[in-house]
């Protein structure tokens, strides 16, 4: 009977251990694809200024588009992240303990995305929910004929656009 007892609780150990591994390996797939697609999206928010004058920095961290205390790029970086990963809030709340956090270099942005797992079959003694985390980097893709391989960069757009009466 002991033996049957306790071959019974080694069976639910493993269960649990091999569901919460399930759910763990699930998420850290899809936040490390929400990280790459969040630093895609902020990648994507190339500087006007690079564009017409070919002045670095080449990600666009204008202080005129700023708003809420963020710069267009952490705002495109961050909502795509949240949505990725299933956050449920607004780019400019707390993005703790789960959400999305981005950062740049004028060249490059950086996206880490972490997200609260809570697991389905707890271990007893052992916390309920864990903290996933994806980190990816991306650079924005900007020439004329071919990519700008450094920050440095040249103009690629001849001369700003005409202005609309």
């Amino acid at each position: 009977m002991l033996v049957a007892l306790c071959f019974a609780l080694f069976l639910f150990g493993v269960i649990c251990l091999v569901a919460d591994g399930a759910v763990l390996f699930r998420w850290s797939a899809r936040v490390q694809a929400a990280a790459q697609v969040a630093a895609e999206s902020g990648a994507d928010s190339v500087s006007p200024r690079f564009l017409y004058g070919g002045r670095p920095p080449i990600v666009d961290v204008d202080v005129q588009d700023r708003r809420n205390g963020l710069y267009a790029f952490e705002r495109a970086c961050i909502q795509s992240g949240d949505q990725s990963a299933q956050i449920q809030r607004a780019p400019d709340d707390p993005q703790v303990p789960d959400g999305t956090a981005c950062d740049t270099d004028g060249c490059r942005v950086v996206a880490v995305v972490t997200r609260l797992v809570t697991l389905p079959i707890p271990v007893p003694g052992f916390p309920t929910s864990v903290s996933v985390r994806g980190e990816f980097r991306a650079a924005p893709v900007v020439g004329d004929v071919t990519p700008a391989a450094s920050c440095t960069g040249t103009t690629w757009v001849p001369a700003s656009p005409p202005a609309v009466p």
